[in-house]
């Protein structure tokens, strides 16, 4: 029985300016150009897959994460889906993600997913399809299911990423800021904010893009790591979807010592880089101050999504 596994590291969001229409308000022809312009932080945690293929009389495909069946897992189950149309035959396809972050607090989480089954599939498969290629479906995947716009090209770049223009992988164009990699992120999390609800409020939707601009030329105009954490605060506490215990989180961090903190997009969760004794430090007094929330420290991953 053909299996493969991959890795995606998580892609935290930083602040974004949605661009999932053309410039008159209609949608994309070519829905691949649809996406979102912003930032964030690849990181070493992520989404560990492993992929089995048994040939059927019918294609299926089961999700489990963390060891349960997954029934909601529709952007991994779309993006399989999408593969075995472009494959021509018919599988029993298991798909098994070990998630080791938060799901649906503006870690990347479904579009980790979606990318790591994708570069399995087509491993098991025998595709022979490019990166690029298996980067689209997974975006476009991710786009049909709301659950997010523009993760999947950073998380196959990987760093400290900037993204200029809109669009799947191939598409969009992707320029990372220089950091040194001994700096750490650490993150803290209390909970989701629906995505799609946030996609679909147009005055959130107008909210997020007049701020989306403003952060974006900020840092372009200095792209320093703690130019680029102020800018995204300023965006996270103008945009008003922070609770007031994920505000304290982010003075919390701030005031501990951190380079920078704001708020992930969009999730009730807080993300810093810092010298690894204050990383350590932050997630410490995180714990202390508020003893449910999850909250970890790792590394920056500068080699993106990938086979293992």
């Amino acid at each position: 029985m053909p299996e493969a596994r991959a890795f995606s590291p998580a892609g935290i969001s930083s602040f974004f300016e949605i661009k999932d229409r053309r410039p008159d308000g209609r949608r994309f022809k070519n829905p691949a150009r649809a996406g979102a312009r912003g930032g964030g932080i690849v990181v070493s945690r992520g989404i560990m897959t492993k992929l089995r293929l048994k040939p059927a009389g019918k294609s299926k495909v089961v999700v489990r994460i963390n060891g349960r069946v997954a029934r909601n897992a529709k952007t991994t189950i779309s993006t399989v889906s999408r593969l075995l149309a472009l494959s021509r035959e018919k599988y029993f396809v298991t798909v098994e993600h070990n998630v080791r972050i938060p799901i649906g607090a503006g870690y990347g989480a479904s579009a980790a997913g979606a990318l790591s089954a994708a570069l399995a599939f087509a491993e098991a498969a025998g595709l022979g399809l490019s990166v690029n290629h298996l980067g689209t479906v997974a975006h476009l995947a991710e786009i049909a299911s709301g659950t997010g716009l523009g993760t999947v090209g950073p998380i196959l770049t990987g760093g400290f990423v900037i993204t200029k223009k809109a669009g799947a992988p191939g598409i969009a164009v992707i320029d990372r800021l220089p950091v040194s990699p001994r700096l750490k992120v650490v993150s803290a999390c209390f909970g989701p904010i629906s995505t799609k609800a946030v996609l679909r409020s147009k005055r959130v939707r107008e909210r997020v893009n007049a701020l989306g601009r403003s952060a974006f030329r900020s840092i372009a105009s200095n792209p320093t790591p703690r130019n680029f954490m102020e800018a995204s605060k300023t965006f996270a506490i103008a945009l008003g979807l922070m609770d007031r215990r994920t505000a304290r989180l982010l003075d919390l961090m701030n005031d501990a010592g951190a380079i920078g903190a704001t708020q992930n997009m969009v999730g009730q969760a807080v993300h810093a880089i810092a010298e690894e004794d204050i990383a350590h430090r932050i997630v410490t007094l995180a714990k202390k101050e508020f003893p449910r929330v999850t909250a970890f420290s790792c590394d920056i991953d500068f080699a993106g999504a990938r086979l293992l």
